[in-house]
């Protein structure tokens, strides 16, 4: 059985800041009796530590064998570390899984998810909770433990059972150190969870926040205001679903890495800006204004569930993003920033009219993609190189009626991309000369539009590619699939809507017969024109 999460908003997590007096103090340990726990007042300043990972790594098994160790073995280890501000507020260092679980249990959100003052569980984790509860009976009621006869010979082994806190003296980071010291098997956050937590304070360090912690935000959002706080914590549930659920498909990506793509999205929004030391004065308004911009972009790729107000483009996921039922980042990362260009300037028609004709390219040229990855890399230091080669994809789409059944127009496209991209190796085609017809003065005008928006080229490897391959063509074999009746774009269905094919305002019913899906983008923009109309004014036919 996999890991569960409801252990993950059990305590708040809050960023640890140092104080002057830090290593000045003496170490406070001391004991609470568990059957005491839920009275206890440090329940109310308990906080997750922000430098270890979320209370998710534990499967229901294990809460269930962590239970019944506490109702049989007097011994059961309840020992944590934990880390005290100048405030009085400790955070958890060593222990979070046990410390979260203890006090869900004594809380008896076990025996009732719904009890009061319980966290907001999802529907996952109220399946989970409801897997505890039949596994462990009525002993996963704690209270009725102590008040119930019955039970009278756990109840004697839980009144043996302290939770012991161990106080680490020093820095944020020595408490760090102190845990990874003692534990061989913890992991050091990656690098991308360790820029988050150096960005504290910053409007990206909130950004992140809301994304990728949810559930699990809310204290470190108070410091942005209450104006803005539920509108961000909202807007944060709303992108964390359309992007990790809706676009990634809920790829299993770590968390660091979820970070990472955060980050990276906002970069390209921002101009790599996003940084910069941020004036605390409107920080709610400013983190606020960026989930709106990411959202909006995200919402172009795909629709949102029941949100018309971006009218979305409905980019397939797997045609796009996904490559042998792989995300492939570098490729998402190049789109994301080509669809933030096309919104910004109000281009998003230039690419719905030659869209059919790109995604035949994505489809039947993938060397493109894997050359310009394995000669550049992948992720952040090859989305720009692989942008290119996309905008140049909807380029040639725009000069060409893309036919690769035709000889002249299979012969310009294969020149005009080598000639192009001088990394790109087509050799099956460009073997004896290459003496085809073609249209030399579309291969001209892609090298010149490539010259044009590529940056200044980097020192070429000295070691070939070991994902060159001689493959020219692909074929692409989409079963059970349909495709827009506008614009020949293939169909997410996820990311579509209804259109009257005879419109509302002509007569049309509401019947099944009448009925067509279509990106969101092509509904709108056919309004109440016939689709032939409509064709005829995008692709200009």
């Amino acid at each position: 059985m996999g890991t569960t999460t409801i252990l993950k908003n059990i305590l708040d997590r809050k960023p640890m800041v140092a104080y002057s007096e830090q290593y000045s103090i003496q170490p406070q340990h001391f004991e609470v009796e568990l059957k005491d726990f839920e009275l206890n007042p440090i329940i109310k300043c308990l906080y997750k530590a922000d430098n270890q990972r979320s209370t998710e790594y534990w499967c229901l098994d294990e809460i269930i064998e962590f239970i019944w160790e506490c109702l049989s073995n007097p011994n059961t280890w309840l020992t944590v570390l934990y880390w005290k501000d100048e405030h009085g507020n400790i955070y958890i260092i060593d222990g979070g899984h046990r410390i979260s679980l203890l006090l869900a249990w004594s809380l008896r959100y076990f025996a009732d998810e719904q009890v009061d003052d319980s966290p907001h569980f999802n529907e996952q984790q109220k399946k989970d909770i409801r897997y505890v509860r039949t596994r462990l009976g009525e002993f996963c009621d704690f209270q009725k433990l102590f008040t119930d006869p019955q039970f009278e010979p756990q109840k004697q082994n839980l009144d043996k059972l302290n939770i012991k806190f161990n106080q680490v003296i020093g820095s944020p980071e020595d408490a760090r150190k102190a845990f990874e010291s003692i534990n061989s098997k913890s992991k050091r956050l990656d690098r991308w969870e360790e820029a988050h937590l150096r960005n504290r304070g910053h409007d990206l360090f909130y950004v992140i926040y809301a994304c990728c912690y949810i559930d699990d935000n809310k204290a470190n959002l108070i410091d942005l205001g209450e104006q803005y706080l539920n509108h961000i914590i909202i807007l944060g549930e709303k992108i964390h679903k359309l992007l990790f659920s809706t676009i990634l498909l809920d790829t299993d990506l770590a968390h660091g890495k979820r970070i990472g793509l955060v980050t990276e999205l906002l970069n390209i929004l921002t101009n790599d800006l996003a940084d910069v030391v941020d004036d605390p004065e409107g920080q709610g308004q400013r983190v606020y204004e960026q989930l709106v911009g990411l959202y909006t972009i995200l919402s172009r790729i795909t629709k949102p569930e029941a949100d018309n107000s971006n009218v979305s483009l409905g980019l397939h996921p797997q045609l796009y993003f996904f490559k042998e039922g792989r995300f492939q980042i570098t490729s998402f990362l190049a789109w994301f920033a080509i669809i933030a260009e096309l919104h910004q300037t109000k281009k998003l028609q230039s690419f719905a009219c030659v869209r059919k004709n790109v995604e035949l390219l994505i489809v039947n040229f993938p060397i493109a993609t894997t050359e310009t990855v394995g000669k550049f890399g992948s992720g952040v230091k090859g989305h720009d190189r692989l942008q290119i080669v996309y905008k140049a994809f909807i380029k040639i789409s725009s000069l060409l009626a893309i036919d690769l059944e035709d000889e002249q127009s299979l012969n310009t496209v294969v020149l005009a991309l080598s000639k192009s991209f001088d990394y790109l190796n087509f050799n099956d085609f460009l073997e004896g000369g290459f003496m085809g017809v073609r249209d030399n003065q579309v291969i001209q005008q892609l090298v010149d539009y490539v010259l044009q928006i590529k940056p200044q080229e980097r020192p070429k490897s000295q070691k070939f590619s070991t994902t060159t391959k001689t493959i020219l063509k692909q074929v692409f074999q989409i079963h059970n699939q349909n495709f827009c009746l506008i614009c020949d774009g293939l169909l997410y269905s996820p990311a579509t809507e209804v259109d009257h094919r005879i419109a509302r305002a002509l007569g049309g019913q509401a019947t099944i017969e009448n009925a067509a899906l279509l990106h969101p983008y092509c509904n709108r923009f056919k309004s109440d024109r016939t689709e032939e109309e409509a064709r005829a004014a995008l692709l200009g036919a």
